[in-house]
């Protein structure tokens, strides 16, 4: 008998690069915050879940990212994460590059808070940061600025 094959593909147009990582940093931090299903004790973790749950508009700021990410999505997105990081094929300088544009992205930090992280000036944090953007780009084809 033949058996049909679901197979998923993953449509990278659906998003830019920089949307791609920060529906990839929600993603995480609603699952962190989660905690489980059923929440034990109404930790304040679990409180905010329960109030973003049944709030009917998202609160107005613009740093609120609202995930439309599926399961699907997140792993692809992580597994691509995952082949940049432990690629060989990438030169250490631009690992770095890109590691501090995937920080910025999916961390959602400001140029002033990678400043004091990572020890770094700010004009040199933008310039790696840029340079990683448009290196992951680049090595990835699928991907759209």
């Amino acid at each position: 008998m033949n058996a049909a094959v679901n197979t998923k593909v993953m449509d990278w147009s659906k998003y830019t690069l920089d949307e791609w990582l920060s529906q990839y940093g929600a993603f995480i931090s609603i699952n962190r915050m989660r905690g489980g299903n059923e929440p034990d004790d109404l930790g304040i973790n679990q409180i905010y879940w329960l109030v973003q749950q049944n709030a009917t508009k998202p609160a107005r700021n613009n740093k609120t990212i609202i995930l439309k990410m599926t399961d699907f999505e997140y792993e692809q997105v992580q597994q691509l994460l995952r082949q940049i990081r432990c690629s060989i094929s990438i030169c250490q300088s631009a690992k770095v590059a890109v590691e501090l544009y995937i920080q910025k992205q999916v961390r959602g930090l400001t140029l002033d808070q990678m400043d004091s992280e990572f020890k770094l000036s700010r004009s040199s944090i933008n310039n790696m940061i840029t340079a990683g953007r448009w290196y992951l780009a680049g090595h990835d084809k699928r991907l759209v600025i």
